[in-house]
């Protein structure tokens, strides 16, 4: 019993790191969107965080860690995770940051979707029900009414479907592929693709933003190893919930550097999001006590 509960609370800490390391990330992203496009901040992103993954890689002592034996999957999941990632970072600098981390929220409900057909799991009317409220208080937060509508919160919507798809994707390669694989090709391909899309809009940095461009890819790196190894560590009925503790840190962020005040439409919106998500992690543990 020990060593279960030691993992799982070793996962809960890895997670809480890694949304810190990410807020912080996406708060420098939108201070510096301003000044440089999404592409050229994605190839220092990428770039910077093959070093902390080449740690990795060596300290696995083999390289061959890096091989997959899902190409295809692992193309499915980049091409994915690129439009996740070019999305967020075109939008974190117009709107604000709490805005949009609340509308990323309906992550849960494009995987409890994507669970069906990719990873063959049944999906029961509860889950479906969860689904349903959820995307009202998504589509409240989005204000079809007009009176608050920002059209760039579709672009935060594609975002988050992409966001969703990699999510399950990476959760169907961790049957074949060891974690350096994925975060590896990802990290890989996501600099060549960032580097055409930087070129033609290209801005030199002056010496402080080089430090501050390296700075969004050694956070961004060390988080996505400390997320995917505590998906590992603990189960996701334990470490979903923590996922929420990211709106009070955008909350933080984008009051104490931006000034930005939520949207009145994400109040009315959010309780819902929140409470369908907590909902289907609800189902999700039953599930696995009864698998179990």
């Amino acid at each position: 019993m020990p060593g279960p509960i030691h993992a799982s609370l070793l996962g809960i800490y890895f997670k809480l790191g890694s949304l810190l390391l990410f807020c912080t990330m996406d708060a420098m992203v939108k201070a510096m969107g301003g000044t440089y496009g999404a592409f050229q901040i994605m190839l220092f992103r990428n770039v910077v965080a093959l070093i902390p993954i080449a740690v990795l890689v060596w300290r696995a002592g083999d390289h061959r860690v890096i091989r997959s034996r899902r190409p295809w999957l692992q193309a499915i999941r980049v091409i994915a995770g690129i439009g996740s990632t070019a999305g967020f970072f075109y939008v974190f600098p117009r709107m604000p940051l709490v805005d949009a981390y609340a509308i990323s929220y309906a992550a849960p409900f494009f995987m409890v979707a994507f669970a069906v057909p990719i990873l063959g799991e049944q999906v029961g009317w509860r889950r479906w029900s969860a689904v349903a409220v959820g995307f009202i208080g998504v589509i409240v937060m989005l204000d079809p009414t007009g009176i608050g509508f920002h059209p760039i919160s579709l672009v935060v919507l594609g975002a988050t479907f992409c966001y969703s798809l990699s999510t399950i994707m990476v959760r169907q390669l961790s049957r074949y592929d060891q974690d350096a694989a994925t975060l590896f090709w990802f990290a890989l391909s996501s600099a060549l693709v960032a580097l055409v899309g930087a070129v033609p809009d290209w801005i030199w940095p002056p010496l402080i933003d080089w430090v501050l461009l390296i700075v969004i890819g050694l956070l961004g790196g060390v988080a996505q190893i400390l997320v995917t190894r505590a998906w590992r560590l603990a189960p996701a009925a334990i470490l979903a919930p923590f996922e929420y503790v990211s709106i009070v840190m955008a909350l933080l962020y984008g009051y104490l550097y931006f000034r930005e005040q939520p949207s009145w439409t994400v109040w009315l919106g959010l309780p819902l999001v929140i409470g369908s998500g907590l909902y289907i992690l609800h189902r999700e543990g039953i599930r696995a006590r009864q698998r179990a």
